[in-house]
């Protein structure tokens, strides 16, 4: 080999070594690159979701005070003396959004708005379930939810006990009240779809009876046995008049509606599911809480159920 070639050689190699480092270097430095990136992207979100839930709870806290210090009315809480706190002057409990600040919502839902499933109104969540999953009968999955809640094994018509449970899904019912809202997805006749569907009328809450100033439009038709029409009559006074009395539910629908007296109706009641979200424009907090405004021995609320997303 000349030592013209032997030069040639040697500096092919030498520049064929350096491609090669610069290459190794350029992905080292690429990878050091993107790995800084993701760090301070999820050095970012941390601080975002802290700060996210500072003023969560603290909303929170807001919301309990606003609620204990307003006055209730039948389709709201008016607020009044709080304008240190904040520029609301009510607070709907229809589960409407209500800012309470820039990027804060909050919802605030009165259980006697819903169907509860802690005391069950039989007619009502019958036609309930008939509407919502549009089924001919609604007596299988409203049977075994009695069933699955009730402290026997005796099976009702059309419901389900142990030996259904065991034989179809591998577990017992738990012949207890429900502890929490997925339960309902276990019992016979309810599919995944159909608890979807249903879960946004019911509460865990007690109700200790109806308010039709609080209650989306499915369950004022579950409760009340009424036509799409005779609802859309209903929803014209309300927006109207503001609030549903007994005798305007009496004159719009022909009839008076069936009540126990041991009910309190057109009214809300204590047991409140409220939802505090931060974050705009998606939430990257949220508290879900049951409360029970119920002033006893030890505190002036209660906290039944605590959930955060």
């Amino acid at each position: 080999m000349t030592p013209i070639k032997l030069r040639l050689d040697r500096r092919g190699s030498a520049t064929m070594l350096m491609v090669f480092m610069v290459t190794v270097i350029m992905t080292v430095g690429l990878g050091f690159n993107w790995l800084v990136k993701e760090h301070l992207q999820a050095s970012e979100n941390l601080k975002n979701k802290a700060e996210a839930i500072v003023k969560a709870r603290s909303a929170y806290d807001t919301l309990i005070y606003l609620l204990l210090r307003g006055r209730t009315m039948p389709r709201e809480v008016v607020l009044s003396g709080t304008e240190d706190l904040t520029l609301l002057q009510t607070l709907p409990l229809d589960n409407a959004p209500i800012p309470l600040s820039d990027d804060v919502t909050v919802r605030i839902q009165d259980s006697n708005g819903l169907i509860s499933l802690a005391t069950i109104n039989t007619a009502a969540m019958q036609q309930l379930l008939q509407r919502v999953l549009s089924v001919d009968s609604a007596s299988v999955p409203l049977a075994s939810l009695q069933d699955w809640t009730d402290q026997d094994d005796l099976t009702r018509l059309n419901g389900a006990e142990s030996s259904y449970y065991r034989s179809h899904r591998g577990l017992p019912p738990r012949n207890y009240a429900l502890q929490y809202m997925d339960e309902l997805g276990f019992v016979r006749g309810m599919t995944p779809e159909g608890y979807e569907r249903l879960r946004s009328y019911l509460t865990m809450l007690p109700a200790t009876g109806f308010n039709p100033n609080t209650a989306p439009d499915e369950v004022m038709m579950a409760f009340l046995d009424i036509t799409e029409e005779t609802l859309q009559r209903i929803k014209d006074f309300k927006a109207e008049h503001g609030v549903i009395t007994e005798g305007a539910l009496q004159l719009l629908t022909g009839r008076m509606m069936a009540k126990n007296r041991k009910k309190i109706y057109f009214k809300p009641s204590p047991f409140m599911d409220i939802s505090v979200s931060a974050g705009q424009p998606k939430a990257m907090y949220t508290i879900k809480a049951g409360l029970s405004l119920r002033q006893n021995n030890i505190a002036p609320y209660s906290v039944l159920y605590w959930r955060e997303e």
